[in-house]
């Protein structure tokens, strides 16, 4: 009887597990990865990494993909490591390696995982899991994948998780990088008050949860529990805490840094306030790596420790990430002139993500259009968030991929249509996105507008709605000002709503529609008040 009630047990709590995968995870996020069980008729068998299994069936026009190459359903076998995005219950893309080994791929080439360190150029660092460094470098053939579709170098930041592909074992070359992006940017910073730690739930439970929001902590919640366990790195005023000995700082205040993880939030890193909080928002003005030590504009000095959070681009970087004249949030502990930086919340933002990037920003008259190319006169580029004037002309250059919109009549071209705006005698302008001198997108305008009414603004979008008034409009939190007259990106302390209706909208350096943007996603654009006329999705 007890063997019967310990079986029945077992089959209602897996039982129960399925159910809360199959409403959760991962039919909401719209992928799956794990590992083949089994290969059946048509379908295929998946577990998950925390154990759950799945049986899948395939959309007709599913991509199957084994090292990089195109395969057949019947290549994937038991055991092989999966990735998979899906189409409500079915999968439409998969992929997986052919070899058990992640560190080899076949023919010799080699693979590196790790955390881009630093980006100068065509150089790049790279940081393994065992804190070593090495230095590779990348050439204009470089192949860069993000969500399976080929982007471009610049989408890099440092702070990224990537992996480096080699065509030869002895080579620093990278052929190709995948960045994996599912993991890589925080979602939140969290201030609260730590009540309890429980070992074997490997659960903490936070009262008076605080998120930083519009440059102050407001109330997330009364009370929430979060996973943890030893993995994750907490230091009290710059020395570690130990797994087993984080209940002894029950009652503590903590700041955190999370993560999404398959829709449950993760723990990243983790800071036990020791000392009296001090609260700024400042430029660097120097930084001294030597003695671990910043001073602010306000000749404020604070030291970094090895446990100081610090946040750029929305993501986790370390010291040598700071860099003089940066804007940032910091959250500081100590008393009378003795204070140590707990969390360097980094604000600037530029159109390029690194020094690798040659994306620009026009705003001109078009003075010829040519069959794939146009000469624009007296020009004005977005250089370091601000609007720089040139008396000159400069021919730029398109082609049948670029998105070329008629804001006059609102409505998208095609390259004949374009063309033929030359004969029409008429005076043309334009918002022109570029990739060097490619036209990626170019807005079109009958007259131009007066751009010393123009700001650059920074933040993350909060919500999207078809606002009555000025139509599909963005709100924006964490919102900054670029100042002309202070050089700094000034935060501003509400959200702030802007219409995006008649904006040239770019993503991977691509035209995407407004129905694409995403809570949460980080973006940089040029307005004029509350209209928005170029923004980037960071």
């Amino acid at each position: 009887m007890r063997k019967i009630l310990s079986l029945t047990i077992i089959f209602v709590l897996s039982f129960c597990t399925l159910v809360q995968a199959d409403q959760f995870s991962p039919y909401i996020d719209n992928y799956i990865e794990g590992y083949i069980k089994d290969v059946l008729d048509g379908t295929v068998q998946i577990e998950e990494y925390d154990g759950t299994l799945h049986t899948l069936n395939f959309t007709e026009d599913v991509v199957y993909i084994i090292d990089n190459r195109d395969a057949m359903l019947v290549d994937f076998k038991p055991g092989m490591e999966v990735y998979a995005t899906l189409k409500g219950k079915r999968i439409d893309y998969i992929e997986s390696y052919s070899t058990q080994n992640t560190g080899y791929i076949p023919q010799g080439s080699k693979v590196r995982n790790g955390t881009i360190q630093k980006i100068d150029r065509n150089q790049m660092t790279l940081k393994y899991i065992t804190g070593d460094e090495e230095i590779f470098y990348t050439t204009p053939a470089t192949q860069v994948t993000k969500n399976g579709q080929i982007t471009s170098l610049n989408t890099l930041y440092v702070g990224d998780k990537v992996k480096f592909l080699f065509d030869k074992i002895d080579s620093n070359t990278v052929n190709k990088i995948q960045i994996d992006d599912k993991y890589t940017s925080i979602k939140s910073l969290y201030k609260a008050t730590m009540k309890s730690t429980d070992d074997l739930s490997e659960n903490i439970t936070l009262f008076n949860v605080q998120t930083l929001k519009n440059g102050k902590w407001e109330k997330a919640n009364n009370y929430t529990t979060i996973p943890y366990n030893n993995e994750v790195p907490v230091y009290s005023n710059g020395s570690k805490i130990e797994y087993s000995d984080l209940k002894y700082y029950a009652g503590k205040n903590v700041y955190l840094v999370v993560k999404d993880f398959f829709g449950t939030e993760k723990i990243e890193r983790m800071v036990v306030k020791d000392s009296y909080e001090y609260n700024f928002s400042d430029k660097i003005e120097d930084i001294n790596f030597y003695s671990d030590k910043f001073e602010l504009a306000n000749k404020k000095n604070i030291s970094l420790n090895d446990g100081t959070i610090i946040i750029k681009n929305s993501r986790l970087v370390d010291k040598y990430s700071i860099n003089s004249k940066s804007d940032a949030f910091i959250v500081a502990e100590g008393r009378n002139n003795s204070i140590s930086a707990d969390v360097v919340y980094i604000y600037n933002e530029d159109i390029n993500n690194s020094s690798i990037g040659q994306n620009y920003i026009y705003a001109s008259k078009i003075d010829e259009i040519d069959t794939y190319s146009v000469k624009i006169d007296d020009f004005n580029i977005l250089n370091e968030n601000e609007w720089e004037s040139f008396n000159s002309e400069k021919d730029l250059y398109y082609d049948e991929d670029t998105y070329i919109y008629d804001l006059i009549n609102d409505k998208k071209l095609t390259i004949n249509e374009f063309s033929s705006l030359d004969a029409d005698h008429k005076n043309y302008y334009g918002y022109i996105y570029t990739d060097g001198d490619r036209i990626s997108s170019i807005y079109v305008n009958d007259k131009m507008d007066s751009l010393s009414r123009q700001r650059t603004t920074i933040g993350t979008v909060e919500s999207l709605e078809n606002n009555s008034k000025i139509g599909w409009a963005i709100k924006i939190q964490d919102a900054k000002d670029w100042s002309e007259r202070k050089e700094s990106w000034m935060l501003k302390k509400v959200s702030i709503n802007v219409s995006i209706d008649k904006s040239v909208i770019i993503k991977d350096g691509k035209h995407i529609s407004y129905e694409e943007l995403q809570v949460g996603d980080r973006v940089y654009m040029v307005r004029d008040d509350i209209y928005s006329k170029v923004l980037i999705v960071k």
